[in-house]
């Protein structure tokens, strides 16, 4: 018998069992969509095996378990604000108090307006009387095209500070602006920071040129380590570090193929 049968045709013993299994299944459903629905009140704990621990343990560190040190004073600066707490008069239960010793407390905190340093030059422009070219003042951390369009620039702490925030903690360069405004004051484009970071590892660019060093060493280097992914050439697969020395005129320890 199956459900495709017109109702009407069924004898009273067919209804009866077709009930009956509709009845099992809406039942197993019911069972199912309670167990979903108290799984998913609670998503960031880990899911429920159904079983409850008959002496579970309290949550926490328990008591001289792991590493405790005093977390020490920073190191005292330029900048530091200097408050003396007032010295109790009485004790809670009214009798007179003695001074015992000074202990020391500290807030380490960021300004509460960041205020960038800007550097201010005033660059001579003259005139050459005998070719009419014009000939610019110098002076350190100026560069020599930089006038006009250009004439306002970021330092270099800017640019190295966005570079680790984007390649050594991983903020999006879209994010980095905000960042920069919030923590130095500083307006910046992520453009301005891509280029940047395409200037200094193209082949002029510090970046660029110790990488290039580095490839170089490479084929003088007896062992190159990489990781396991590899290549496959004639049926051999080879490690990039087996590649390297083989395009790179190191003798190849593996048979050849």
């Amino acid at each position: 018998m199956t459900t495709s049968n017109r109702i009407e045709d069924l004898s009273r013993e067919e209804l009866i069992a077709l009930i009956r299994r509709l009845a099992d299944e809406v039942e197993k459903l019911r069972k199912e969509n309670e167990g979903l629905k108290r799984k998913g009140h609670r998503q960031a704990t880990p899911f429920s095996k159904g079983v409850r621990k008959a002496d579970p343990k309290r949550p926490g560190r328990r008591k001289g378990e792991g590493r405790f040190e005093k977390r020490e004073a920073p190191p005292e600066l330029d900048t530091d604000i200097g408050v003396e707490a007032s010295t109790p008069e009485r004790c809670e239960c009214g009798g007179t108090v003695k001074l015992e010793r000074m202990e020391e407390a500290t807030v380490v905190d960021v300004p509460p307006v960041p205020a960038p340093v800007v550097t201010r030059y005033s660059v001579p422009v003259c005139r050459c009387e005998s070719c009419g070219r014009t000939a610019r003042g110098q002076a350190p951390g100026l560069g020599p095209n930089q006038y006009g369009a250009t004439a306002h620039r970021l330092g270099p702490r800017v640019k190295a500070m966005a570079h680790m925030l984007h390649y050594g903690l991983g903020i999006p360069v879209r994010k980095l602006p905000q960042v920069l405004w919030e923590l130095a004051g500083i307006r910046v484009t992520a453009s301005a920071l891509t280029q940047d970071a395409l200037k200094q590892s193209g082949a002029e660019g510090p970046v660029g040129q110790q990488y290039q060093v580095l490839r170089d060493r490479m084929r003088d280097c007896a062992v190159v380590h990489t990781d396991d992914t590899g290549w496959s050439i004639g049926g051999t697969s080879l490690s990039h570090g087996l590649l390297l020395r083989r395009y790179s005129g190191v003798p190849d320890p593996l048979p050849a193929s």
